[in-house]
Parts: C-alpha cells; structure tokens; sequence
C-alpha cells in the first residue's frame, strides 16, 4: 500500500514539487518498522532529511516516507557526455566479464543455451548499453529496458541495439520469451520490487537466469557508520532520493521464492573503480579485501551482492 503523506507546494528553483509517500513493507505487506538509519542530503536545490527503517517481520531494509518522485534526480539528469559515459562503463567492464561467465556456467549446466539456438537476454535498466554489447559479443540475441532518455539514446546510436524506453512495469513482452535477464544496479530503485520481479519471472523461460547486483543493506550500515556518523555527515551512503530498498542474502532469497525463483548463487560483488577519487578507489580496494576476508571466514556476505536466480520449472 502507498500513501501520498506530504505536498509541499513551495516552489523551488530547478526543483520538482516535494511529495512524499508512506509504504508498507515490500516483502512481507506489514507496516512495522524500527529506524535503521538517518540521512540528510541534497535533493535539486534543497537539502531534505530521510530516513531508512528495517520490518520487524521479515528484515526488509528500505527508505521510509520516500520521495512520490524517486527517480527525479536520475531521470533529468543524466549525461549525455561521451567521455564521461564511457569512462563510468570502463569502471564496470570487470564486473560485466563476471556477470557473464557466470551466466554462461549456468546456462551451459542445465543446456538452456541449446545447439543451433541464440540465447536471448533481456537487460532490465540498460542503461548506455555496454553491458549488451558485452553481452551480444558472446553470441546472445540482447535487447534493453531503459526508461532515462539519455542513456537510452547512446545505446541505440552507438551500439545499435533495441531499447525499450519505458518504465520496467510499462513494459510490454513476450511470456517466456528470454533464456536470462539481468539487472544490474536496478531493483534498489525500483518502486515495487516485488512486482518487477514477478513480471521478469513471467518473461523468463522455465530454467531461465536472472542475475541481478544491488547494495547490501548489512554493507550499506556499516558504511553509514564509518563514512556518514564518523567522518563526513553531508556524504550520502544510502542515497535515499534514488535508494529505496536494501535487501540481505535472506531478503532477497524470500522475496525471489515469493516470485517462482530460487537463488542459485550469491557473492560479494566487485568494486569498481572510482573516476573522481584515488583515495576513495583506495578506500573501496582496501574494504572489499576486508569483507571478502570475512565471507571467508565466516560465510556471510556482507557486502554489495550479485545474486543469480533461475526460474523453477512447471
């Protein structure tokens, strides 16, 4: 259930108008909650105070009231600078090369990629579309979802893909139609994750992949303490105006059996490199040794997740 709980109709430079919705929880339908973090940061050209809070019920970690207009600050404002976009996807061409030789082990091991078939993939949130060309390099049949224009825009011109500018929920595909999807970076923004991952159960073939990679919740409170408490309270960690859910390895497994999918693999996800800071690319290295350090050890993943899924049979 959403609740519209706040209009401010204050007119702000460059601002949309500020409203606010109430949410109950996403995984398990309750509204009780406990407060898991405080976050005050920039939102246009106002600063605006969140907070993110944990069900009591099932542990689900997500941004509560949250902005009626989450994905404002992505949707106007991307970049459409070549140079900028190709450095930002540079930055993830390791974690796309993982992403797909996982993909590729876990088609191969149930022969979904069969002899004299292309398998087709379906990128949720695709944004400039390096990872389908990567994709599409080692023979998948790809096409993309991506509802900011800009991005969307320098997929179709520079890599020639389809791309089908609407949100994930607006989107209009054929039932079992795809051998993976994948979405990257995707379902902490999206309204109701539930519901999207119900309908990309619905495109996938029965066997089908789904890979997804998000921030942690468990990664994100600590980050929180150490960056935001300790050391700068102006930094965003959990960057709610864009952020609204945080899921755990058991979350998210809950929520993909909810859905008619079941977790197949979970590990901490790489750290790309920063392209506006040595010392916080520095800092990202050093962390990530740590955390993979502790999953190790005591095998729990603390930090981001990728997580791959596959869609029980009938």
């Amino acid at each position: 259930m959403t609740n519209i709980i706040c209009d401010d109709t204050k007119k702000h430079y460059g601002t949309p108008p500020v409203r606010w919705e109430r949410v109950s929880c996403n995984l398990c339908g309750r509204d009780d909650t406990e407060l898991y973090h405080r976050e005050r940061l920039p939102y246009f050209d106002i600063m605006l105070d969140f907070q993110i809070v944990r069900c009591r019920h099932c542990g689900l970690v997500y941004t509560n009231p949250r902005l009626a207009d989450h994905n404002a600050t992505y949707l106007q404002a991307g970049d459409s600078n070549p140079e900028v976009i190709e450095a930002h996807d540079r930055a993830k061409a390791a974690v796309f090369t993982t992403a797909l030789d996982r993909i590729e082990t876990l088609l191969n091991s149930r022969d979904v990629a069969k002899a004299g078939t292309t398998p087709r993939l379906l990128d949720v949130g695709c944004g400039s579309g390096h990872f389908m060309a990567a994709a599409r390099a080692r023979g998948f049949d790809v096409c993309g979802i991506e509802p900011a224009s800009a991005p969307a825009d320098y997929a179709a011109r520079k890599f020639n893909i389809p791309v089908i500018r609407k949100n994930i929920l607006d989107a209009e595909l054929p039932a079992e139609g795809f051998d993976v999807i994948t979405a990257l970076d995707v379902i902490e923004h999206v309204s109701d994750p539930q519901e999207v991952l119900r309908c990309c159960a619905g495109w996938l073939k029965p066997g089908g992949i789904m890979a997804l990679r998000f921030p942690s919740a468990n990664w994100q409170k600590i980050k929180a303490v150490v960056l935001h408490r300790m050391l700068a309270r102006s930094r965003a960690v959990f960057a709610p105006t864009i952020h609204l859910y945080f899921f755990s390895e058991k979350t998210f497994t809950d929520l993909a059996q909810k859905v008619g999918m079941n977790v197949l693999y979970t590990k901490t996800t790489a750290t790309e490199p920063n392209t506006d800071s040595y010392l916080l690319d520095y800092i990202k290295v050093i962390s990530h040794l740590v955390i993979r350090g502790f999953d190790a050890l005591g095998g729990t993943h603390l930090g981001n997740l990728e997580v791959y899924c596959r869609k029980i049979s009938k």
